[in-house]
């Protein structure tokens, strides 16, 4: 057979050895080799991935006598992977394992991940008996929620989130017993709002993505915030009893509508019966906010503190304009009577303070720039 032994050169990393790996038929022993050419068996892991020995025909062939299906099993825990494989070729039971429940061989390299003897005797033993050797709930219900993990293991902290539910001493994860999967989500929204486990609101949020999952959970910390700031009795009760992402969202739009009510009150609003002076002229979409009720309508559509600038329009130092198309946009524009044209955009936010986009904002640099055009300084004030 042709020689698949490799030498990762880690004296290139600052380490005063090189390491040499024997392939699948030499049981994938691991050496520290010396400049001296001394031989210190590996007691442990690697510590990363060996999809990192990929484009290196000696790697490839050494590679390539592992069996597929446990490089694939392994795959996903990168830092273990090596050590996953090396007890697999030296352990008939942790092949087993590897090909079973991964997850568990590799929850014995994170616990020996520097004593590959350690790490031998455990992966030898039955799976409850492993669980139980790892301070971890043996019960057949624990394997069962095991079984129900769809983790790709693409965030360190996600074996740190299995040993959470699974301490012996807390049990958490029989929280999950009606889940027939649980995703990272699920165990991320465990961990920061563990009231939300196991209702409808908890199983919604754990169907989604990360991406989606960060928004949801922005969502969540902000209604929760302003159940507070409006005096809601319990805000985590209300929210407990939603039964989908789409009645959080509702709820916290609720709560910021009822929000910006008080903000209305609680700033003694000046002549709100009087109209707003005339600036700028409408077109391209664009039209200003009249008067006050307008103000206040326009804050609540769009969600967001337009209304605060009351005073500042009531002043003269301030004007908010409405756009249409080509998306709903709030424009505020500031007033410094001192320049010789004396209007900025300030702001442009969409429904919820909405970012806008380019289109947007080259209809509002249009319009602009065609109020400069017709611009009088009798206008202003």
């Amino acid at each position: 057979m042709i020689n698949a032994t490799i030498t990762l050169p880690t004296t290139m990393l600052g380490f005063n050895y090189d390491i040499e790996l024997e392939h699948w038929q030499k049981n994938l022993h691991g050496y520290r080799v010396f400049a001296d050419g001394k031989k210190v068996l590996l007691d442990g892991g690697l510590g990363i991935s060996l999809n990192l020995l990929f484009g290196d025909n000696q790697y490839e062939t050494w590679l390539d006598s592992i069996p597929q299906h446990y490089l694939t099993a392994s795959s996903p825990f990168s830092e273990y992977q090596y050590q996953m494989l090396w007890l697999a070729a030296n352990c008939y039971e942790a092949g087993q394992l590897l090909e079973s429940r991964p997850i568990l061989l590799a929850l014995v390299c994170a616990k020996h991940s520097v004593d590959n003897d350690a790490a031998l005797e455990l992966a030898k033993l039955g799976q409850r008996k492993i669980l139980y050797q790892l301070g971890l709930d043996s019960s057949k219900a624990a394997l069962k929620f095991i079984d129900k993990l769809a983790l790709d293991f693409e965030y360190l902290s996600e074996l740190k989130h299995v040993l959470k539910q699974l301490d012996a001493h807390f049990c958490r994860f029989k929280f999950f017993s009606h889940y027939k999967v649980v995703t990272y989500s699920a165990l991320l929204l465990d961990h920061s709002h563990p009231f939300l486990t196991g209702t409808n609101l908890g199983r919604s949020i754990a169907k989604q993505g990360q991406s989606v999952y960060r928004t949801t959970m922005a969502y969540m910390t902000d209604t929760l915030r302003l159940g507070d700031a409006i005096g809601i009795n319990d805000p985590v009760r209300h929210v407990e009893r939603l039964h989908n992402v789409e009645d959080l969202v509702e709820l916290h739009d609720t709560w910021v509508a009822r929000q910006i009510d008080m903000r209305f009150e609680a700033m003694n609003p000046e002549r709100t019966e009087v109209p707003y002076p005339k600036y700028l002229a409408n077109g391209h979409g664009i039209s200003q906010i009249v008067d006050f009720d307008d103000l206040c309508a326009e804050a609540k559509e769009q969600l967001h503190c337009i209304a605060v600038y009351h005073n500042r329009i009531a002043a003269g130092h301030y004007a908010v304009f409405r756009m249409a198309t080509p998306e709903r946009m709030t424009i505020g524009i500031s007033i410094n009577p001192k320049k010789a044209f004396p209007y900025e955009v300030q702001q442009i936010a969409g429904y919820k303070n909405a970012v806008p986009s380019e289109e947007a904002r080259r209809v509002v640099h249009a319009w602009f720039e065609a109020c400069k055009q017709f611009f009088v300084p009798s206008n202003i004030r």
